[in-house]
């Protein structure tokens, strides 16, 4: 019998820890960095098409449309999304003139987080 109340008495002491600690750990690894890329070379960015075989509502389904600014070298973008399209992959970027666009992945730029 005090066998089980010693059982009963760890575990409600190691919840306890395991709720301290996952309180702790959340906010640490769910952190809101932001990704910047810093352009490297001139880089493209796209409007955002909806391909008409996906709905409007999935990720899978933004194509890259006209070419609607090109960053230069030693500028920077904050990405707000990452898209795998069947046939690229891609950054969905806002602009500093709040625009939002499509960087198709490639060498001209590196991701940073801030």
């Amino acid at each position: 019998m005090w066998l089980n109340a010693v059982v009963r008495g760890v575990r409600d002491h190691l919840t306890v820890v395991v709720l301290v600690i996952l309180c702790a750990a959340i906010p640490v690894g769910c952190d809101n960095r932001e990704t910047i890329l810093v352009i490297e070379q001139p880089t493209e960015v796209h409007s955002i098409a909806q391909s008409p075989s996906f709905p409007a509502s999935t990720s899978t389904g933004l194509e890259p449309g006209k070419v609607i600014a090109t960053l230069k070298v030693g500028e920077t973008v904050k990405a707000t999304g990452v898209y795998h399209g069947q046939d690229y992959d891609g950054f969905k970027v806002k602009l500093a003139d709040g625009a939002e666009g499509l960087i198709i992945a490639g060498d001209t730029f590196k991701v940073v987080s801030r």
